[in-house]
């Protein structure tokens, strides 16, 4: 029993730092990709005029994930 719980949570933490590991080894295309997304959101944001929608939508969910943390 304890060396199942034990190889599951082995099994685990290998996929974790392997997926933490390939995400470090992309950091710099992940992070152009991100600002590119962003980039293109906030131009889309500005000239379809739903900016106020859109500070509201991403004030909800931070507030949801503020709370979320408490």
């Amino acid at each position: 029993m304890i060396l199942g719980l034990m190889l599951i949570t082995f099994l685990t933490s290998a996929v974790l730092v392997g997926s933490v590991l390939l995400v470090l080894s992309n950091l710099g295309t992940v992070a152009e990709d991100t600002s590119k997304a962003l980039r293109g959101a906030m131009d889309r944001i500005r000239h379809g005029g739903a900016l106020a929608s859109w500070v509201a939508f991403v004030v909800l969910w931070v507030t949801i994930f503020g709370l979320g943390l408490l």
